[in-house]
């Protein structure tokens, strides 16, 4: 009787693990695209793919000199004296989170304070420098946040502009949700960016503002991240919260080669099932992509493979763990008659 009721929840449990492989085939035209943290490999042969709490795929790698990135400008510097360890790029920016063709850092955020009587009590500026490959993503905007504040950024390495915006309110008028220069204003930022100086200045009355804004806020960072509140003009928190709330979002590439250059010279880090892109961001390289119904880590062998014969392993391998726990319920029980 103990045999047939363990033998009936096997197949109920081998059932239900069949039903998302069937259920995969209808939702396939909605799949989200397949990352490179998708796959049986994330990273070459011996080296370590976490972090803390962030996975690191090839073609980048953990460990300064350690040889697991395609470049050791790819190298990522786990910080153990950290609980949990932090990641660090080459440029020692704080990596919160890499993708397909991006990587997100912790952002840094200028302000300029002053107190009731319109002196001035803190002020900084911020300069970002990336390494080769990197640049800043078009995703991001320059912001300013504040009730008379002018935030302004020039470019560095060669892209010579200045740029910026002004938010300019009263206490009333402010809209939460709203960016459009009422208490926070922004604008775009040109491609192909690779260093930046930013700063933050105000151009109102100091009086009648410090009450409810007594610093001014200037920062890069990703659009969609940021939803603006009026509480945030007197929050004394804003500033760190938005360090980690609103990062910063690199675009990262392979090389300085196209993909056309790279036939030519047969140089082409793309494995099986996976093509090369140029990359958009005008500072040239390349990356590789899985062509479609494949996913996994192109940068790697054996590269991409086929969604759903992956997902046939999957089960496979669930179901093979689940045997073993029915095994081990059964002998469980049968030492325990046996003891009867």
């Amino acid at each position: 009787m103990l045999m047939k009721i363990l033998l009936y929840s096997f197949l109920i449990h081998l059932a239900w693990l069949q039903l998302p492989l069937a259920a995969s085939d209808k939702t396939n035209t909605t799949r989200p695209p397949a990352t490179i943290t998708r796959g049986a490999k994330i990273t070459k042969p011996g080296c370590q793919s976490k972090c803390g709490n962030l996975t690191v795929p090839y073609p980048f790698g953990i460990g300064l000199g350690s040889g697991c990135s395609i470049d050791p400008m790819f190298d990522i510097n786990c910080d153990t004296s950290y609980n949990p360890p932090k990641a660090f790029s080459m440029g020692n920016l704080e990596v919160i989170d890499i993708s397909d063709s991006q990587m997100r850092v912790k952002n840094s955020v200028v302000s300029r304070c002053y107190n009731q009587h319109g002196d001035l009590t803190f002020a900084a500026v911020n300069r970002i420098y990336l390494d080769p490959y990197f640049s800043f993503s078009d995703v991001n905007k320059v912001f300013s946040i504040g009730c008379g504040d002018l935030s302004m950024m020039t470019g560095t390495r060669g892209r010579n502009f200045t740029m910026g915006c002004v938010s300019a309110c009263t206490k009333d008028d402010i809209i939460d949700g709203d960016c459009n220069g009422i208490g926070c204003c922004q604008t775009s930022i040109p491609k192909g960016l690779q260093g930046f100086n930013i700063s933050v200045f105000r151009i109102l009355d100091f009086s009648s503002l410090w009450p409810f804004n007594p610093c001014g806020y200037a920062f890069l960072g990703e659009l969609d991240s940021l939803t603006f509140h009026s509480s945030d003009l007197s929050d004394p928190t804003f500033v760190n919260r938005t360090a980690y709330n609103v990062p910063i979002v690199l675009d990262w590439v392979i090389g300085n080669q196209n993909c056309t250059e790279l036939l030519k010279s047969n140089g082409s880090v793309c494995h099986q099932n996976s093509r090369c892109i140029d990359s958009d961001t005008d500072i040239g390289g390349y990356r590789c992509l899985c062509v479609d119904g494949y996913e996994g880590n192109p940068y790697l062998e054996p590269g991409c493979t086929d969604i759903k014969n992956a997902r046939i392993v999957h089960v496979i391998h669930k179901a093979y763990v689940l045997i073993l726990l029915v095994v081990i319920n059964v002998r469980a029980q049968m030492d325990s008659l046996a003891m009867v």
